[in-house]
């Protein structure tokens, strides 16, 4: 069964080659707005069986038939019959920089040009010179978008390209005379990982800045050099653009480069309704040929009488028609948080001793947190037997607020194969907070997943799933379950379902997080850190809660200390404990 991100993918493929035979604009771009709405729905398998697939923002019954059909086959008779007309390699070549599809085509029909490959050795033969009007210049930057795409073949995870983002504008800031500089793109809206980085800057000397970014230690290779404009390799393959503008255009630059495609789509349709053009350059009144320019984004938005939109939500996932309404969230964020309640210590396989972590946990300005390493189930080499779970209990214990924070006795206790619990009861019962993970057996397949996680959530000592779906952002991967089920069963025992800040699980995703919110499960923010500085991770799970739309109140970890004993005791049958006054 294909999974939303594959049906996407696919529906995107079916779009790519529509334009590329010539079919009409309306066609083609009807299959591009469905495919990042599923990107951005619910599982397809549950949205399919209540019958609510056409409910989908761009899903008519044409394209849900062919959606349908890929969920079950993992592809569908209308991209098979366009791949009998082209080879698939055309999908590859439309995505090296500087071949827009008029090229393409030329190439395809003229040179017999169908892949990269291929355009790589007609770059290499001269075959290019002269053809279709082709100057050296866009040869060049021919040739440096196939060396462009080696790079972008492979997507990186946020937790590599984020300080390296941060660490370019620091040092760009220092060294360039420069107002304003940020990153912007998928980085920006928080995406679990990009294939580059896009840094935005102000500056009158535009040509001093370029030069001092082409000359950034980071900078291994020039891609391209301009005027305002300019790409560089870190030494890993890492491509960085850079673009700059005058102050007055910053707030149509940052918007521009951060929102997705299909956000400044609508966008760009709401204006045109306005008798508005809207681009990085400004907001152009058709009539009157006046060009509006907007030094924040605040003002971009506004032109278009709405509220700001948070980088997080620019999806094109309804954010737009929320905005309209009145009805954007007032998402979650960092300062929000009174707790984490995910870290390991040296007593598994955390890098830090007990009191070190604490320590840390105090001087974020947390009021609780939570000790949870591995039960023995992981293996001998880091996991925690009962006794020596009990003798960690009585050393945080001993330690009480000495440093100013309540530390919370836990585990991440393993979920077995047949969803039964790695400790018994009784030592369950002695924790303040149980969160409970899948580690082992991963590919039983999706009924067994999924009664496994419906029985360890039904545990009244089960007070989180930790990273509910198995995710693995670089590899791609999750285990299959009936996410519904799962969810609906969470919402009914008052379990909370994570979302894991490590930057290669990020997990739940905002798609699915979003749903559980929905289905009125809670969620719960934390850094699952093995060492004092993993602690900061913490902000990866915020961002990507801010693109599932949480509000404080969707979050665990938001609650006061005693509200989060009472979510416990609440679910172990216990009765309430005397309410005390509150920190923080």
């Amino acid at each position: 069964m294909a999974s939303n991100a594959e049906v996407a993918q696919r529906l995107m493929e079916i779009r790519q080659l529509m334009e590329f035979s010539g079919e009409p604009y309306f066609e083609f771009m009807a299959y591009e707005k469905a495919s990042v709405a599923v990107a951005q729905a619910p599982p397809l398998a549950g949205v399919i069986a209540r019958g609510e697939l056409e409910q989908v923002p761009g899903v008519g019954k044409r394209i849900a038939e062919i959606i349908r059909e890929i969920v079950e086959r993992g592809t569908a008779k209308r991209l098979e019959a366009l791949l009998e007309r082209y080879p698939a390699s055309i999908l590859e070549l439309l995505e090296v920089p500087g071949v827009g599809m008029k090229t393409a085509r030329a190439l395809f029909d003229q040179l017999h040009v169908a892949s990269p490959e291929d355009l790589e050795r007609a770059v290499a033969e001269g075959r290019l010179e002269g053809f279709a009007r082709m100057g050296p210049k866009t040869i060049e930057n021919i040739r440096r978008g196939l060396l462009a795409r080696r790079g972008r073949s492979h997507r990186w995870p946020i937790g590599i390209a984020l300080p390296l983002a941060e660490s370019i504008v620091a040092r760009l800031s220092a060294a360039a005379p420069v107002e304003k500089a940020t990153y912007a793109g998928s980085l920006r809206r928080g995406e679990p990982s990009v294939g580059d980085i896009d840094i935005v800057c102000t500056s009158s000397r535009p040509k001093a800045v370029m030069e001092a970014f082409t000359a950034l230690p980071e900078a291994a290779a020039v891609l391209g050099e301009g005027e305002t404009k300019a790409s560089i390799w870190n030494a890993q393959g890492l491509q960085v653009d850079l673009r700059v503008v005058p102050a007055a255009n910053w707030g149509n630059l940052l918007q521009h480069f951060t929102g997705s495609r299909e956000h400044n789509v609508q966008l760009r349709e709401m204006a045109v309704k306005r008798g508005l053009r809207v681009s990085e350059n400004g907001i152009l009144d058709v009539a009157t040929g006046k060009n509006r320019t907007c030094e924040s984004e605040e003002e971009v938005y506004a032109a278009l009488d709405l509220p700001y939109i948070a980088p997080e939500l620019r999806l094109g996932s309804g954010e737009l028609d929320a905005a309209r309404r009145g009805t954007l969230p007032t998402l979650v964020e960092a300062r929000d948080l009174r707790g984490d309640l995910h870290m390991h210590t040296a007593w598994s396989d955390g890098q830090n001793a007990l009191e070190e972590m604490i320590a840390a946990s105090a001087a974020k300005g947390y009021a609780y947190h939570a000790v949870s390493d591995h039960s023995w189930g992981r293996g001998s080499k880091f996991g925690l037997n009962p006794e020596q779970l009990r003798e960690q209990m009585h050393a945080i214990r001993a330690l009480g607020d000495r440093h100013g924070i309540r530390t919370l006795c836990s585990a991440e206790v393993d979920i077995l194969p047949d969803g039964s619990l790695d400790f018994d009861d009784e030592l369950l019962r002695e924790l303040d907070f149980v969160m409970a993970s899948v580690h082992s057996a991963r590919s039983i397949g999706r009924e067994k997943m999924t009664a496994r996680l419906i029985r360890a959530i039904e545990h009244p000592c089960v007070n989180a799933i930790g990273h509910p779906s198995g995710r693995n952002v670089p590899a791609g991967t999750a285990y299959e379950f009936d996410a519904e089920a799962v969810f609906a069963a969470a919402a009914r025992t008052g379990t909370a379902l994570e979302m894991n800040g490590n930057p290669e699980r990020l997990d739940l995703s905002n798609q699915l997080a979003r749903r559980a919110a929905e289905l009125g499960a809670l969620l719960v923010l934390d850094s699952d850190a093995h060492d004092v500085a993993q602690l900061d991770r913490i902000a990866f799970a915020v961002t990507q809660a801010r693109r599932a739309w949480l509000t404080p109140k969707h979050v665990l970890n938001t609650r006061t200390l005693e509200d989060v004993q009472t979510f416990v005791r609440a679910k172990r049958g216990e009765p309430r404990a005397p309410r005390r006054k509150s920190r923080r």
